[in-house]
């Protein structure tokens, strides 16, 4: 009983620390912000949360669970409040809006099926998950027993489903891919996985079935942070080990996650086909394709490659993402952002159409002068958490020219693509 009260009452410090630096109306505070990886677990950030009366501002340095995170077509963002806003494609009722139903949503839409506050999101293709006050729940499509809920049919669920393959086990972090999730346990700190296996995604022989109860993945030792891309996930062990699993990367015949690279400090899985990561020198490497130059390599091919290269030109990098073709990190504490890869939808917010793709990392324009502390993307676009609580994103906004994908960036067209930073919203709006 006093280890759980010691306990507590050292989150509230936190949190009463992290409050006294950023009240008010969005105030930069460079000390405001805390790491998500400071609290053992999801439920412990509820709880200190709940507390301090107001979702905090933390980073998770890219990861796709967080305050910020990115499906393919869509966004959402955990306000301070603990409501979430979600906007762009909405097919099966992944942006959680009753109002909205099924239509894509040009500009952000309360996920007003929410009764309980939220403290993190994971966004996915056509399904969303977020972590609340009672837990992991998730919503949109049920393909493949994805929601968690163990079902598996082709029924849209415009309720919050309790997620039921935790079995009482806290977690740390939840990532989501086109048709899986995947938790770390903070406990065990070993992952577990549910959904489609087509390609390797439970890490298992079984291609043929989903896997709607869950797949504990085999993994040699103790995990510390995941991530996932579309048909594939990644691992960082406890002693910077990467290890990855899934489509291009392992087979029926040989399941197991493969390692990749030691000295890890965090990997970002991407939106299709490639990987980056940071390293223990605070430089990036990446593997996989390099089709659009999104590796940092000049030589652009669509053949996967498990061999990492570096990329040059970047330094003191604090957090990575991966989109479809094109990579964002921010360096230099905070203070910058450069990009690398496709730049055919102002992916690289360099502010000009060219060049049409670069492997030199080129500085995002439109940004200010406050500290950026979070990223995330989609298949072509980025946004960035500042640390005044205001969103700034840039690409695509509009993936699918008339088929109706929704605007990714939150603002009506037009236009169709913002080859600079625009401020979206500031999570102390209502």
């Amino acid at each position: 009983m006093k280890s759980m009260i010691f306990k507590t009452i050292a989150l509230i410090i936190i949190f009463e620390v992290v409050y006294s630096c950023s009240k008010g109306e969005g105030g930069s505070g460079n000390d405001a912000v805390v790491s998500l990886n400071s609290f053992y677990s999801l439920d412990d950030l509820s709880t200190a949360a709940t507390s301090a009366g107001k979702i905090p501002t933390y980073t998770t340095s890219g990861a796709e669970n967080g305050l910020i995170s990115m499906g393919d077509l869509s966004a959402c963002v955990v306000m301070t409040s603990g409501s979430i806003k979600c906007w762009g494609y909405n097919q099966s009722f992944q942006l959680g809006n009753t109002n909205a139903g099924t239509n894509n949503q040009v500009t952000p839409v309360v996920v007003n099926i929410l009764t309980e506050k939220a403290v993190a999101v994971s966004a996915a293709l056509n399904h969303t998950c977020a972590f609340l006050s009672t837990g992991l729940k998730c919503w949109g499509s049920e393909n493949n027993g994805k929601l968690g809920n163990r079902i598996n049919n082709n029924t849209t669920a415009t309720q919050p489903q309790d997620v039921l393959n935790l079995n009482s086990n806290q977690i740390k972090m939840m990532v989501t891919g086109d048709e899986h999730v995947c938790v770390l346990f903070s406990a065990s700190q070993q992952v577990s996985c549910w959904g489609l296996n087509n390609l390797g995604q439970m890490a298992q022989s079984d291609f043929a079935n989903p896997f709607i109860n869950g797949a504990n993945i085999p993994l040699p030792e103790s995990v510390k942070l995941i991530s996932t891309s579309d048909h594939s996930v990644c691992a960082v062990t406890v002693s910077g080990s990467l290890y990855c699993w899934g489509s291009n990367i392992t087979t029926s015949a040989n399941p197991n996650p493969i390692l990749i690279d030691s000295g890890v400090k965090n990997i970002s899985s991407g939106e299709k086909d490639h990987f980056c990561y940071i390293n223990s020198e605070d430089t990036i490497k990446c593997f996989g394709k390099n089709e659009k130059l999104q590796l940092g390599n000049n030589t652009a091919t669509n053949v996967f490659n498990k061999t990492p290269n570096s990329v040059a030109g970047i330094s003191h990098a604090k957090a990575i993402v991966a989109g479809q073709y094109h990579t964002c990190a921010i360096t230099n504490d905070g203070s910058s952002v450069y990009c690398w890869g496709d730049n055919s939808k102002g992916q690289l917010g360099s502010g000009s159409s060219t060049p049409a793709q670069s492997n030199a990392p080129i500085a995002v324009s439109g940004l200010p002068t406050a500290k950026v502390i979070d990223i995330a993307a989609a298949d072509n676009n980025t946004c960035a958490l500042l640390d005044n609580e205001d969103v700034y994103c840039w690409g695509s906004n509009n993936n699918s020219g008339t088929s109706g994908y929704g605007d990714n960036l939150g603002i009506k067209n037009p236009p169709s693509l913002s080859n600079k930073a625009i401020r979206i919203l500031n999570r102390n709006d209502l």
